[in-house]
């Protein structure tokens, strides 16, 4: 906020002092000096704030891949401090250290942040609504998409992860009613037509199509969780227990070819 007020107050400031000066040139050169002011000092603020903020974002980044999550937290919580100067930086580090709370299964401490978070981004909402949904919070789940389709409009897994709780639920008109919404606000999609058609069949929706962000989730295990990686075809597998591999003895083979 103050990136906005201090450029704001100091133009301002400069057009009421000129616009005391009774000659007609400095009467009318305020309002445009004014102007001129704003836009440079307000970039001046924007890009300080960054230059400050952004090491904080990186050793963030860097902590969260080497697994220290609670470090990883603890940077961005650093970067809350500046919060105050630039607008939307609060609700941003919120959705990230919300994000970081759900990745180390902390779920009760991410939905204080996500539910803080910045709305136009759809990650927030999309753990938010399955946090909700698993402590069986269907409503409020589904309020939480809503509102995550209402600042993000031609988002497709929004509105199909959506239509998979309805539908899971037993709603499939309510199911269908959000896929249809959703193919108008975005034209096309081709992954949401397939599940607009799959529901209207009676069919089980795909959801596999939205990758890892589904199964982050949590609603459904990825592709071979359950039973394991299968072995890739051209490596050796170890023998099973109890079954050793006979050797053959060289003298015994060549007494046979004699």
């Amino acid at each position: 906020m103050f990136s906005l007020l201090i450029p704001a107050g100091t133009s301002l400031a400069i057009m009421l002092s000129l616009l005391l000066i009774p000659k007609d040139p400095f009467y009318l050169l305020g309002p445009f000096l004014g102007v001129i002011v704003f836009f440079p000092l307000f970039m001046f603020i924007r890009r300080k704030v960054g230059d400050a903020v952004s090491p904080l974002f990186e050793r963030a980044q860097r902590q969260a891949q080497a697994g220290n999550v609670p470090k990883a937290i603890e940077s961005l919580e650093e970067a809350l401090r500046y919060s105050n100067w630039q607008i939307f930086l609060r609700p941003q580090i919120n959705t990230q250290i919300g994000a970081m709370h759900y990745a180390g299964g902390h779920e009760k401490q991410a939905v204080e942040f996500l539910q803080n978070g910045y709305p136009k981004t759809s990650e927030s909402h999309l753990l938010l609504g399955a946090i909700l949904s698993r402590q069986g919070d269907r409503e409020g789940a589904c309020a939480a998409l809503e509102r995550g389709i209402a600042f993000n409009k031609k988002s497709p897994i929004l509105y199909n992860v959506l239509a998979w709780i309805h539908n899971r639920a037993g709603q499939r008109e309510a199911a269908i009613e959000v896929l249809s919404r959703g193919l108008k606000a975005m034209k096309s999609d081709p992954d949401t037509s397939d599940n607009l058609e799959r529901l209207q069949s009676n069919k089980k929706m795909s959801m596999t199509p939205f990758g890892q962000m589904w199964y982050m989730l949590k609603f459904e295990p990825p592709p071979g969780a359950a039973q394991g990686q299968p072995v890739r075809k051209g490596f050796r597998q170890p023998p099973k227990a109890g079954k050793q591999p006979k050797k053959k003895d060289k003298k015994a083979k060549k007494a046979k070819r004699k």
